[in-house]
């Protein structure tokens, strides 16, 4: 290696890309081409991605959610643990709400589509290594409040949900913890319990596994 090529890398920001799909990583490998991203590693699932990680400490991990051998959601809980200061940005084909807020529970710093283009995916990149979070909370409550008003009225209540139990039901079904969910939507882990109580009791049903349960079959989770 010359010394131009190794003052190169040591300025370029290291990135990792794990996806089970080697044309797509070969797709972003070309996106990246002659810009300030210097993929160090690739990765087809999950395991693969945590075994690799300190070999090639990178400073970005490009991650897929639906993956053989560990999906990109336990990856990234798994990648957080061990270096905090890694940022995660999230890739799928899958524009859902929950997805959305379970990869922000998780630490994710953001979250793309798959079809972006080379500029979207540079400047989430450029965005996310300044540290910023490219998931706004006003964004992501707009994403979960998108159920019908059918829904939140349905029969099946004995009150009707406010808007934001229905939050609160659509992230309960996602699987996420109280602590989780008062994160995701900037309120504590109590008021979080509250919300639940409150809507176990409007569904009556006897827990929040029943909740989820009840959300699933009217269309609030994916």
């Amino acid at each position: 290696m010359t010394d131009n090529q190794s003052n190169s890398e040591v300025l370029s920001i290291r990135v990792m890309l794990v996806d089970d799909h080697e044309i797509w990583r070969d797709g972003v490998k070309s996106m990246l081409k002659e810009s300030e991203f210097l993929v160090v590693g690739e990765a087809g699932g999950g395991r693969e991605a945590i075994k690799r990680l300190s070999e090639c400490s990178p400073r970005l991990v490009l991650l897929d959610i639906r993956m053989p051998e560990g999906d990109g959601f336990e990856a990234l809980g798994k990648i957080k643990a061990l270096d905090a200061t890694i940022a995660v940005l999230m890739l799928s084909t899958y524009e859902n709400p929950t997805f959305i807020a379970k990869a922000v529970a998780a630490g994710a710093s953001g979250y793309l589509l798959k079809g972006c283009s080379r500029d979207e995916l540079l400047g989430a990149l450029r965005a996310v290594a300044n540290g910023d979070t490219l998931i706004s909370a006003e964004d992501l409550v707009r994403s979960l409040r998108s159920v019908s008003e059918a829904t939140a009225e349905s029969t099946d209540l004995f009150q009707p949900l406010t808007a934001r139990e229905q939050e609160v039901l659509r992230l309960v079904a996602t699987g996420l913890t109280n602590r989780e969910i008062g994160s995701v939507l900037f309120i504590s882990e109590g008021t979080a319990k509250t919300h639940i109580e409150h809507i176990i009791g409007k569904l009556g049903v006897s827990d929040r596994v029943q909740a989820a349960v009840w959300a699933a079959r009217h269309g609030l989770a994916s």
